[in-house]
C-alpha cells in the first residue's frame, strides 16, 4: 500500500493515533517532528534528522528506536570500509501503523473493560485530604485511615468513574468500527 505524504498527514491528525504515538514516545512531541522529518525526506540518517531538528543526536536516537520498537520505523545499516563505522538510515513505515494503533486500542480497551468490573463491583474509600483511592480490603487493612496522612477514610462514589470508563469504552468500539483507517 503506497501513501502519500497527504495520506501520511491526515493519518497522523487523527486525534487517536497521535495518543498512542505520545505513548509509544513516552510522551516525547520530538518525536512526531522526527516522524515529520521521515515523511518529507523519506530516507535520512540520524545525524542528518539531529542537524536539521537542532536535537541532540542521542535523543533522535532514542526516539527511532522506540518508534523501531513498536515497528513504525526501519533502517538500512551500511559499514564505511575506511573507518569501520556503521551508518543507519532511517525511514518511516507508516502503512503499519494503523495495525499498530488498533492492537493498542483493542488491549487498551480489554484493560477499560477489566478496570469498568472492578469499579462496579468494588466499595471503595478516599482521603478527603491526599485524595488517595482505596478499596474496601485496603481500607479495611489500614483501619479506614489513610497511609498518608492517617486522615479519615470516606465511602468514595465512583459513579462519574464508571460513566467515564463506559464513555471511553463507546468512544474506542466506535473508532475500532467506524475509522476506515482500522478496519
Amino acid at each position: 500500500m503506497n501513501m502519500t505524504k497527504e495520506d501520511i498527514y491526515d493519518m497522523l491528525s487523527n486525534p487517536i493515533i497521535q495518543q498512542v504515538l505520545l505513548d509509544i514516545l513516552d510522551e516525547d512531541i520530538n518525536g512526531f517532528n522526527v516522524l515529520e522529518a521521515l515523511t518529507e525526506l523519506t530516507e535520512v540518517t540520524d545525524d542528518e534528522i539531529s542537524r536539521q531538528l537542532d536535537l541532540k543526536l542521542n535523543t533522535v536516537r532514542k526516539l527511532l528506536y522506540k518508534l523501531y520498537d513498536a515497528r513504525l520505523v526501519d533502517y538500512n545499516r551500511e559499514k564505511d570500509e575506511e573507518t569501520n563505522w556503521y551508518s543507519y538510515t532511517w525511514k518511516a513505515t507508516f502503512t503499519k501503523l494503523p495495525g499498530v494503533v488498533k492492537k493498542r486500542m483493542e488491549q487498551l480497551l480489554i484493560d477499560l473493560k477489566e478496570q469498568l468490573v472492578v469499579e462496579e463491583n468494588t466499595l471503595f474509600f478516599y482521603c478527603p485530604r491526599c485524595e488517595f483511592k482505596y478499596s474496601f480490603d485496603e481500607a479495611i487493612d489500614y483501619g479506614f485511615r489513610c497511609s498518608q496522612c492517617n486522615g479519615v477514610l470516606k465511602e468514595y462514589n465512583n459513579t462519574n468513574d464508571i460513566a467515564m470508563i463506559k464513555n471511553q469504552i463507546k468512544i474506542i468500539e466506535e473508532e475500532l468500527t467506524l475509522n476506515p483507517l482500522f478496519s
